[in-house]
C-alpha cells in the first residue's frame, strides 16, 4: 500500500458514526483523524428527539467498552414507545428501554474518549469535496480558517449526517449498488423540534419515561408530532413529515397540537430548530474503493421511529472494526470491507425495511385506518412488540384469534387488503436479508430478487 498517506483513516463528522468508527479503528492502533465543520465545543450537539434504545447502546459497550450514558448525560429514563392515532388516548405501546440523551454532553464525552486515544481533532473545517485517484477515494479538500487544504488517507468514512458531503461528492462509476448522491422528497423529512420548560404548576406531565409519536391525517402519515419526556418539568416536542408535503405549516402544526395539552403560557421554549432527516432503508451497499457511509449519510434511521442515534453509534464501530481489519491486511479496495455490508444488512436493513414496509402501510391507510386498527384490538401492544422485535405479524396471534381479528375488517377492505400486504412482506424480509450476499458480484441479482418478493423500488 502506498506511503503517501496522511493517516489511515479520515472520518468526516464527529457525530455519533463517526466518533465510534474513530474510538474502534484507533484502539486497533491506527492514525485516525476526525474533521468537523462545528467549533470544538459543539460537536455532539444536533436537533432531534434525543431518544436512543439501550440494546443498541449495550452492543457497543460490548464490542468496544464504550460506557453507558453517565447520569450527567442523561435527561430522563425511558421504558416505552407510543404509536398514538388521532388523539393520545388511541394507542399501543412498545416495550423501548432507552434514555433521553443530552446530546452535546454525550457527545463530548465519546469524543474526548476519541482524542485521549490519540485520534486528531480538525473542527471548524467544513469539507468541500474528494481526492479521487485511480478508482480510488484517497483523502478530502477542507477549508480551515478560510484556507484551502487537503489531507489525504487509506479510507474515507463519510459520516457527516444527512448532508453527506462525501457521498454527493463521489463520481457516477462509484455509485453502484443502489447508492445514490441525492434522496428524492419522498425520502426526506423536515423537520421542526422545541425544548419546552412547563411553569411550575404544570411541571408534572403525563409522559414521564414514554415517548410518544402522533400520526395524523392532517399531517400526514407517515408524518408524526412527537412528544419526548425531557425529565420532570421539560418536553422534548416536535413534527415532521415528508419533503412532498408543505413544510410551511410544520411550525404552525406543532403548535396547534401542542395546544390540545398546554395552554402557550403554561411553557417557555427553551430551544428550538430544524432539521432533515434521511427516511429509507439503509443504502443496499455503503462501501468504495476507499471508504464508506456511515450514520445519517447512510440512512441508517429508522423509517417508523426516526430513531438515528443508536444505530449510527452501533454499526459506527462495525465499520471501525471491518476497516482496521482491512488495514491490518494491507487493502482499501470496497471488497475489503464487505463484511460491514454484511452486518448492517443483517440487522438494521433488514429491521429498517420492515419498518418501511410498516411506513407504506400507514401512509395508506392514514390516521383514522390507524384508529380503527387500535380502536377494534386489531393491532395490539403484543403484536407491536413483536413486530419491532422483528417477528412475523402472523406469529403474534393463534389462528383463532387471527379469524376475529380479519372478522372485524370484512367491512373495511382497504384496511383487509394493507393489513395482509404487510402480514406476507414481513414474512419475506428475514428470508431475503439473510442471504445478502457476500461478494459485490452478487448484490444485482440479491437486489432484483428482493424488489421483487417485497414489492419495493430501491
Amino acid at each position: 500500500m502506498s506511503s503517501n498517506f496522511d493517516f489511515d483513516v479520515i472520518i468526516v463528522g464527529g457525530g455519533p458514526a463517526g466518533v465510534s468508527s474513530a474510538i474502534s479503528i484507533a484502539k486497533n492502533g491506527f492514525k485516525v483523524v476526525i474533521i468537523d465543520k462545528k467549533k470544538i465545543n459543539d460537536i455532539g450537539e444536533k436537533t432531534c428527539g434525543d431518544a436512543i434504545d439501550k440494546a443498541a447502546l449495550m452492543r457497543v459497550k460490548d464490542k468496544i467498552g464504550i460506557e453507558l450514558p453517565f447520569e450527567n448525560e442523561i435527561s430522563d429514563v425511558i421504558s416505552k414507545m407510543s404509536i398514538a392515532a388521532n388523539d393520545i388516548n388511541t394507542k399501543v405501546s412498545l416495550d423501548a428501554p432507552g434514555y433521553q440523551i443530552k446530546r452535546l454532553e454525550y457527545g463530548q464525552r465519546l469524543l474526548k474518549e476519541a482524542s485521549d486515544l490519540g485520534v486528531v481533532i480538525i473542527p471548524n473545517s467544513p469539507v468541500r469535496g474528494i481526492i479521487y485517484e485511480n478508482g480510488y477515494i484517497n483523502g478530502v479538500t477542507y477549508y480551515e480558517n478560510s484556507i484551502k487544504k487537503e489531507l489525504r488517507a487509506k479510507f474515507t468514512i463519510d459520516a457527516s449526517g444527512a448532508y453527506a458531503v462525501i457521498r454527493k461528492s463521489l463520481p457516477d462509476e462509484l455509485l453502484v449498488d443502489g447508492m445514490t448522491k441525492s434522496l428524492s422528497d419522498d425520502q426526506v423529512w423536515p423537520t421542526y423540534r422545541e425544548i419546552i420548560k412547563l411553569r411550575d404548576d404544570k411541571k408534572s406531565h403525563n409522559f414521564k419515561e414514554e415517548i410518544v409519536l402522533m400520526f395524523d391525517d392532517d399531517y400526514p402519515p407517515p408524518g408524526y408530532f412527537w412528544i419526548f419526556t425531557e425529565g420532570e418539568g421539560y418536553l422534548n416536542i416536535g413534527i415532521g413529515w415528508e419533503k412532498t408535503q408543505n413544510l410551511g405549516k410544520l411550525k404552525d402544526k406543532l403548535r396547534f397540537e401542542l395546544g390540545k395539552y398546554y395552554k402557550r403560557e403554561d411553557y417557555e421554549i427553551i430551544k428550538k430548530g430544524g432539521g432533515q432527516i434521511p427516511f429509507r432503508p439503509p443504502f443496499d451497499s455503503l462501501v468504495f474503493n476507499g471508504g464508506a457511509l456511515a450514520g445519517d449519510a447512510a440512512c441508517m434511521v429508522h423509517p417508523v421511529t426516526a430513531e438515528g442515534h443508536g444505530p449510527a453509534l452501533d454499526t459506527g464501530v462495525n465499520l471501525g472494526l471491518t476497516i482496521s481489519n482491512a488495514l491490518k491486511n494491507d487493502r482499501r479496495d470496497k471488497e475489503s470491507i464487505w463484511d460491514y455490508n454484511l452486518s448492517v444488512a443483517k440487522h438494521y436493513g433488514r429491521k429498517h425495511m420492515e419498518a418501511h414496509m410498516m411506513k407504506l402501510m400507514l401512509r395508506n391507510i392514514g390516521g383514522n385506518g390507524l384508529k380503527f386498527l387500535i380502536k377494534r384490538d386489531i393491532l395490539s401492544d403484543e403484536q407491536l412488540n413483536l413486530i419491532f422485535a422483528g417477528e412475523e405479524l402472523g406469529e403474534a396471534v393463534t389462528n383463532y384469534e387471527l379469524i376475529k381479528k380479519i372478522i372485524k375488517l370484512l367491512y373495511k377492505p382497504k384496511l383487509l387488503w394493507e393489513l395482509v400486504k404487510l402480514i406476507k412482506g414481513l414474512r419475506k424480509v428475514d428470508e431475503i436479508y439473510l442471504e445478502y450476499p457476500i461478494e459485490s458480484i452478487e448484490l444485482k441479482n440479491w437486489r432484483r430478487k428482493r424488489n421483487s418478493l417485497l414489492g419495493v423500488k430501491f
